[in-house]
């Protein structure tokens, strides 16, 4: 016995990348009866549908250019001793990737979490540093007392 249908009335056709011919449709229906189908996979974007394609091994194909980043922000300074509001940064977005170049005097970073909270210290010595970690927000403070630790944070979205 058929069950009711629920209408989608989020926009999805027509879906970038795939041609469609009427292109665009009234509505689209979900019942709960079982068919067999050529289905394909569409992802919303900010005004319509947009197809998710695979790779040719059947992979799922996430980015076009490898990575799947669209933003990116740098911060330079000079740490402190202790973690200061000039070199601590907060975000209303996650973050996906962190390079941070310590260029003289070794640090200690500390990234914040989705509820606010930051986590505990992470010591950098002189060099540069790449950190796949989602975070919104990272401080940087000198590892001992003495010389500041000169860096450039560059994060990732």
């Amino acid at each position: 016995m058929p069950g009711p249908e629920q209408k989608i009335k989020t926009v999805l056709i027509p879906e970038s990348g795939l041609d469609l011919s009427p292109e665009f449709i009234e509505q689209s229906i979900v019942s709960p009866d079982f068919s067999r189908v050529f289905a394909h996979l569409i992802g919303k974007a900010d005004d319509r549908g947009i197809l998710i394609r695979a790779t040719s091994d059947g992979s799922l194909r996430v980015v076009a250019a490898g990575v799947p980043f669209e933003s990116y922000l740098v911060y330079s300074g000079i740490g402190g001793i202790a973690y200061e509001a000039n070199d601590t940064y907060e975000f209303d977005v996650a973050y996906n990737v962190t390079d941070i170049l310590i260029e003289t005097n070794p640090a200690e970073i500390s990234f914040r979490n989705l509820q606010g909270d930051w986590l505990p210290d992470k010591v950098l010595v002189v060099g540069y540093h790449s950190i796949d970690f989602i975070h919104y927000g990272v401080r940087i403070q000198n590892r001992a007392a003495g010389p500041n630790t000169t860096y450039e944070i560059t994060v990732y979205r």
